[in-house]
């Protein structure tokens, strides 16, 4: 398992642990979904690090390339671990209690 997946594997543990134990075949799930998020880092990469300017040198092709790693990795990480919840919508949903309709008023100082 790649460290993409060990880190969806202890946010999704984090996030509800009783969810995560019965999920089946937790390591193959998890070494799967590290190689999917680490091939979306490698195409993802080429296109944010673009064109090498002429003249570039070697420390700002460095900064160019992690720049590139950094925001491929976050789009990775929304599009196959983030956007996967652990926690099932309806129990989301749940825990969402509405505010009273008189709130809005209480925060402008009316009530």
């Amino acid at each position: 398992m790649n460290g993409y997946g060990e880190l969806a594997r202890d946010l999704w543990r984090a996030a509800d642990e009783r969810r995560f134990l019965a999920l089946p075949d937790r390591d193959v799930f998890f070494t799967e979904l590290g190689s999917d998020v680490a091939r979306r880092v490698d195409e993802l990469v080429v296109v944010f690090a673009g064109e090498t300017p002429p003249g570039e040198t070697p420390r700002c092709r460095a900064r160019r390339l992690r720049r590139a790693l950094k925001q491929a990795e976050e789009i990775a990480y929304q599009e196959l671990i983030f956007s996967h919840s652990v926690v099932a919508e309806s129990e989301l949903e749940a825990d969402v209690e509405p505010e009273p309709a008189h709130a809005e008023l209480q925060y402008a100082g009316v009530a």
